[in-house]
């Protein structure tokens, strides 16, 4: 039987978003049910809202809640961006196959200990069924896959910047600074009038002054806040201080645990950030290991089968083994891989990491100058010889990467406030009840 004990929050977290009712792109026909709210050709249901309302209100500690017609219009709003993303992906003709989705469902069930079948039984005995949990799973994933595609194509990312940052990181340590936040965002419109920017203004001013009296930032933001975790009450959890967007960062720089910042004015409107906590990680040494081989490579093709492949390789193996030729010359005569058949199949030293799967899986099995049998990888057949092994001081590149991953989240949040604004100011949007 499952314990609840083994629960970790993130799969509490998830079980909490399954029980809303899944939000579809052109759904099948439902009973007729009050409309809250009109997305283009979509609808927003009472339902919808009322299933969410319930569930918050169930996981949530009850004083970082504002009242419920205040917390009904934070969900109208979260479902309202959800349904354009959705429609996004409809356009964009975005996907997630069975194979996916039960593989995501898999890791999620491993990391929490669990089996899929044990998922599947604990999901039952909380009264969610599995068929529900897998349809919210797929619109969660959906989201995330749109996002990704159309965020990550209006991000570039320069040498200099990745070089610059990755000096930065490895002359001062201190920036690797993790700080825990919590964020309010007042929005403005692509082109607000006067009195838009107006109302911001004093909304941010108010929600800050409040904040200063000890209200609650949890509370303020689920009443408030335009972000995406406004309902998880601002937070947005632990981040390196290097991939926040740049007017977070510089703000955050000596910022302690309990701070209040803002309002910042970004382009798409105020910012209030609390601190919820902050961390520093040492300096790492990274180091990788190296492998230095050799290879014979045979294509299958029309003519060439699998087994014909595997054959040959066999045969010169042997000759290998018997000292009727050498594994060089072997390469120089049958390998068909352009790039090392002239040298004798040396690949040289590289990190195991950049090779096909399979042949990465052979080499991890040989000993220093054994040579493989026959390995089938994505470009042919292969044997292999190791050579040698070493460790290799690889922080440098460690630290190029690092950098290149910080600056992609800090462009990747950044863009994505931007993109969600442009989605909801190019849509049509009625909220049944509320003046335009």
């Amino acid at each position: 039987m499952i314990k609840l004990q083994k629960m970790t929050k993130k799969l509490l977290a998830i079980l909490f978003v399954t029980l809303f009712i899944p939000l579809t792109v052109n759904a099948a026909p439902r009973v007729v049910e009050s409309v809250v709210a009109v997305v283009n050709n979509n609808v927003i249901l009472e339902s919808d809202v009322n299933d969410m309302l319930k569930n918050i209100k169930a996981t949530t500690d009850p004083k970082n809640l504002p009242d419920d017609a205040t917390l009904k219009h934070q969900i109208i709003e979260r479902l309202i961006i959800e349904n354009l993303i959705l429609q996004q992906a409809s356009k964009s003709k975005i996907t997630v196959s069975d194979e996916e989705l039960t593989e995501t469902i898999r890791n999620i069930a491993k990391e929490n200990g669990m089996t899929l079948d044990e998922l599947r039984g604990y999901l039952s005995s909380v009264g969610v069924s599995y068929s529900s949990y897998r349809d919210k799973m797929r619109t969660d994933m959906m989201i995330d896959h749109t996002r990704m595609n159309e965020v990550r194509q209006r991000i570039t990312i320069s040498d200099k910047e990745v070089e610059d940052l990755a000096n930065t990181i490895a002359k001062q340590p201190t920036n690797n600074r993790e700080i825990n936040i919590s964020h309010i965002l007042i929005s403005i419109p692509e082109n607000p009038t006067k009195k838009q920017l107006d109302d911001a203004t004093a909304k941010a001013k108010d929600v800050i002054t409040r904040l200063q009296k000890g209200e609650s930032f949890a509370k303020l933001a689920a009443s408030y806040s335009n972000d995406d975790n406004a309902l998880k009450g601002g937070s947005m959890g632990w981040h390196k201080l290097n991939e926040l967007p740049s007017i977070f960062e510089e703000r955050l720089v000596r910022a302690q645990k309990g701070d209040i910042i803002g309002p910042l004015r970004s382009g798409v409107g105020y910012h209030i950030l609390k601190v919820d906590g902050t961390r520093a990680e040492a300096a790492k040494t990274v180091t990788v290991q190296e492998v230095n081989a050799k290879h014979i490579l045979i294509k299958t093709n029309v003519l060439v089968t699998d087994e014909m492949a595997k054959q040959k390789l066999l045969d010169i193996r042997q000759s290998i083994k018997d000292g009727t030729t050498t594994f060089e010359s072997a390469a120089k005569t049958y390998s068909e891989d352009p790039g090392s058949a002239d040298k004798g199949g040396a690949l040289g030293w590289n990190n195991p990491d950049r090779y096909d799967p399979a042949f990465k899986k052979g080499l991890a099995k040989l000993k220093k100058g054994e040579i493989s049998q026959p390995i089938k990888s994505a470009f042919g057949w292969h044997l292999i010889e190791l050579i040698d092994r070493r460790n290799v001081d690889r922080t440098d590149l460690a630290q190029k990467d690092q950098a290149y991953r910080l600056i992609f989240n800090r462009k990747f949040t950044e863009e994505l406030q931007v993109w969600v604004q442009e989605l909801r100011g190019d849509a049509y949007i009625k909220i049944i009840g509320e003046e335009n």
